[in-house]
């Protein structure tokens, strides 16, 4: 079973993995991502870590077009964005916890649409940031 996260974001707002690591440190998330790593290239399963356990998930990054055919009625509240960063994972707690963390760290950064597809659970970026601290248990 996997499990499926989007994040929406504006096609100049992505950021290298540097940056995007430097605003997962900022937000106070224990988790690692592997480099090499470069967003608009690399797809398919990325090596991370989360509190110094080995991990990973995979991402995808989609024209935002692509991946609201199956979602229609979050158009709105995409609004421009372009592109949309796709995580997926299995049903291991520690891979949840990583992609989570990269996930909203990149919604913060980007000041992306969050995506919950199981649960249609849409957040904006800060709202997104509070749910998943206290999701994955950190102050």
């Amino acid at each position: 079973m996997s499990i499926e996260l989007h994040i929406f974001v504006d096609n100049q707002k992505i950021p290298t993995r540097d940056r995007w690591q430097e605003e997962i440190d900022r937000l106070g998330f224990p988790a690692i991502i592997q480099d090499p790593f470069t967003l608009q290239k690399d797809r398919g399963f990325r090596p991370a870590s989360y509190c110094g356990k080995s991990s990973g998930f995979e991402f995808y990054l989609d024209p935002s077009k692509d991946i609201l055919v199956s979602y229609p009625h979050i158009a709105s509240r995409v609004g421009s964005r372009e592109a949309c960063a796709t995580f997926r994972w299995g049903g291991d707690i520690v891979e949840m916890s990583t992609a989570l963390s990269a996930a909203v760290s990149l919604a913060v950064l980007t000041d992306g649409i969050y995506y919950y597809p199981d649960d249609d659970i849409l957040y904006e970026a800060e709202e997104a940031f509070r749910a998943t601290r206290m999701d994955l248990g950190l102050k």
